[in-house]
């Protein structure tokens, strides 16, 4: 599906060819904000390489693009961090909840429509349908009887999806425009280049732990405490921010390096379905999230979309939304889900395994 990993994912060989890469992320970047096109940076550079993917041109981005990537957009999400921004903070633990009832809810209506619409098999309808470690969930769905081609498509068609078509909910609910960021106080470029190099060790330093998107959350943590004791006056350039957009959208779209498209045509329309009913659950929860805690649709919106976690975090803060709110939901999410996984997979295994021993095959 994606392309093959590199022996060493930090080498400098194929630096230029992802240069590549990313200048034509940076052009479909470029023309979404030209055409006035919502979360431009981001989705323009998505989509570019995923088209240059599909010609087979894209070079796959490798692990030190990724870093500063992940670093750049995180220490600008960390930076709308004032003593203001807890406001809501005793909402979180019971919209948490919420969310992952969200999350539940999301997973069996996407499902339900892979089984009773398209007759997929109950495992690997399960497995296409949660909104969230795709690799582990790819890794074991042959195991379970499924076809692991499809689940990957579903799994990364997702992605997409959403980084092109939320924006544009977000809007349409908003009356047909949205809030940039106000950036009335940005801090000094010196400024902005340490607090991304000092992001960069800490969310090293949480990668090391073991943890998946360490790298954004230790930049995001770094960044928070210091605009949060005032060490740093504003708000990240928004040249660095953008800079970040473009390198993050090249990257998830690079992910598309040898996608089986002619796969993904087949299965089109039962994708779209299937994500368009886990939109629709996601959009009831965030209607009732804004009545019961008095934060805005677009918010609430972003908090409990079925993923992904980074792209929705950098969408959440280019749109001028909460992205602290955001982000904290995305974060809980990961948890959940991968706190769930194992006890999800060893329950359809249990199940297999009775179809196997009903049907004979485990002979």
């Amino acid at each position: 599906m994606a392309g093959k990993p590199k022996a060493n994912e930090y080498s400098l060989a194929n630096l230029h060819r992802e240069f590549v890469t990313v200048a034509v992320g940076a052009v479909g970047g470029s023309l979404f904000y030209l055409l006035r096109i919502p979360g431009n940076a981001l989705s323009g550079s998505l989509i570019a390489v995923a088209i240059l993917a599909a010609m087979g041109k894209a070079t796959p981005i490798g692990g030190i693009l990724r870093v500063f990537a992940l670093a750049s957009v995180g220490i600008s999400i960390g930076s709308t961090v004032t003593p203001d921004t807890f406001h809501n903070l005793a909402a979180y633990p019971l919209s948490m909840v919420m969310m992952s009832l969200c999350v539940i809810a999301m997973t069996l209506a996407s499902a339900a429509m892979w089984r009773l619409v398209f007759r997929w098999p109950g495992p690997m309808s399960l497995l296409a349908s949660v909104p969230g470690s795709m690799s582990y969930i790819v890794s074991v769905s042959m195991g379970l009887g499924a076809d692991a081609a499809k689940v990957a498509v579903v799994q990364m068609s997702r992605v997409i999806f959403l980084a092109s078509v939320l924006p544009f909910i977000v809007v349409y609910e908003a009356g047909g425009h949205y809030n940039l960021p106000e950036l009335k106080i940005v801090d000094p470029t010196g400024i902005a280049l340490l607090t991304l190099a000092a992001g960069i060790v800490v969310g090293a330093f949480i990668t090391r732990l073991g943890m998946a998107g360490g790298m954004l959350l230790g930049a995001l943590i770094l960044s928070g405490v210091v605009h949060y004791l005032g060490w740093s006056p504003g708000r990240t350039p928004l040249w660095l921010f953008n800079a970040g957009q473009v390198l993050l959208g090249s990257w998830v779209g690079s992910r598309f390096v040898d996608f089986d498209w002619s796969l993904f045509g087949r299965i089109c329309v039962g994708t779209t379905a299937s994500v368009g009913a886990a939109m629709g659950v996601s959009v009831a929860f965030a209607l009732l999230a804004t009545s019961l805690f008095h934060v805005s649709f677009g918010t609430a919106l972003m908090a409990y979309s079925p993923g992904g976690q980074d792209a929705m975090m950098v969408l959440a803060l280019s749109m001028g939304v909460d992205p602290i709110f955001v982000s904290a939901h995305h974060l809980a999410r990961y948890f959940l889900i991968n706190a769930s996984l194992p006890f999800l997979i060893v329950w359809l295994q249990r199940r297999e395994d009775r179809r196997k021993l009903a049907t004979g095959e485990a002979a």
